[in-house]
């Protein structure tokens, strides 16, 4: 048998992170590490390589290389810097040329500010104070970023003028790609091994720590593949599958998205209003749901009362997809808001 080892990347979050540190290294000790190594939310520490240093207007910067291990990124190899100059007090974080402008509302950062999400934002400032714990301003800019953004999403979920720094655990899995499965499988393997029939399936990051509080160990992260992990998961036995997942990737499952990836389309927000109309809301609300650019901004429009009857709704739809793949096992469903509240369940969980 061929083992495939697949390369893991790292997120903007841990780029621009690992550029401050080093831009704050060159500032404070004037050395030009060819690494710097920096602390992730998940506890693992990163070794990442430095392009480059130079100083401008009194500022010391540093520039690290984006790498997107084996995940298809149009953000794979961009440059992103740091610039550091000394304060009397305090560290200041500042967003610069090529960070993207919030525009809309949802996305955990207020409108109006640079899309630096508050995961990365502790991550950065983390790094920089391993190094000093006070007196220095850095400035995380991305060159090329306003021009590559012409190629992502972030238009779409109402950020412009530039690419968003991001990342809730510092690195990026390899979650995509055919061979994932195998990954997938080796996992339910082991659980079986352990002789639970049941088994819980969480598409991502955020979705997978949550349902690790709500089931132990007896979880496996699936990424885009839910209607492939299904099938595996009936084959190797299990009789009892729960799928827990945050409003995103669910609402794309109730559209009859089995595979969640962009690539195989977006339905969401026509998923939502449809929801909404069942569900009976304000046609004030219903209205604000079908122009809003995300989920996260649609829900900012719904009272938790709202969000409630909408999801059931979409718990509803998920699990009738569901069970056209299995039609034996008892299935249940989980949706969890960001912060882990439970907004709907159906079926067996």
């Amino acid at each position: 048998m061929l083992l495939t080892l697949k390369r893991f990347g790292i997120t903007t979050g841990s780029t621009a992170a690992a550029a401050a540190k080093a831009s704050v290294i060159y500032l404070i000790k004037k050395q030009k590490p060819q690494s710097v190594t920096i602390p992730t939310p998940i506890g693992l520490r990163l070794e990442i390589f430095v392009d480059k240093y130079f100083e401008k207007d009194n500022e010391y910067c540093a520039t690290v290389s984006k790498f997107s291990g084996d995940n298809p990124d149009v953000l794979d190899g961009i440059k992103i810097s740091a610039c550091s100059s000394k304060l009397d007090n305090g560290i200041v974080l500042e967003g610069g040329k090529g960070i993207g402008i919030v525009t809309k509302p949802g996305l955990k950062v207020e409108i109006g500010s640079k899309a630096i999400s508050p995961i990365a934002r502790e991550m950065i400032l983390s790094a920089i104070k391993e190094v000093i714990e006070d007196g220095v301003k850095v400035r995380v800019e991305v060159p090329d970023g306003e021009k590559v953004s012409e190629l992502t999403m972030n238009k779409d979920v109402g950020i412009i003028n530039g690419i968003s720094i991001l990342g809730t655990t510092g690195i990026e899995y390899p979650v995509s790609d055919e061979d994932y499965l195998d990954h997938i499988k080796t996992e339910m393997c082991v659980i079986k091994t352990l002789g639970n029939s049941k088994l819980v399936l969480a598409p991502g990051n955020t979705s997978f720590e949550y349902a690790k509080k709500m089931y132990g160990d007896f979880v496996v992260k699936i990424g885009d593949r839910v209607g492939d992990s299904l099938k595996l998961a009936v084959e190797q036995g299990f009789t009892h599958i729960i799928l827990v997942s945050l409003p995103g990737k669910i609402t794309k499952v109730a559209s009859g998205l089995l595979n969640t990836h962009s690539k195989y389309g977006d339905a969401r927000i026509e998923t939502l209003t449809h929801a909404s109309v069942l569900a009976k809301l304000p046609i004030d609300k219903i209205e604000k749901i079908a122009n809003s650019l995300t989920i996260s901004e649609a829900l900012t429009y719904l009272s938790e009362e709202e969000k409630r009857k909408v999801f059931e709704v979409i718990a509803k739809r998920v699990l009738e997809r569901l069970r056209k793949i299995s039609k034996n096992a008892k299935l249940g469903v989980i949706i969890l808001s960001d912060e882990g509240k439970v907004l709907a369940k159906e079926g067996e969980t």
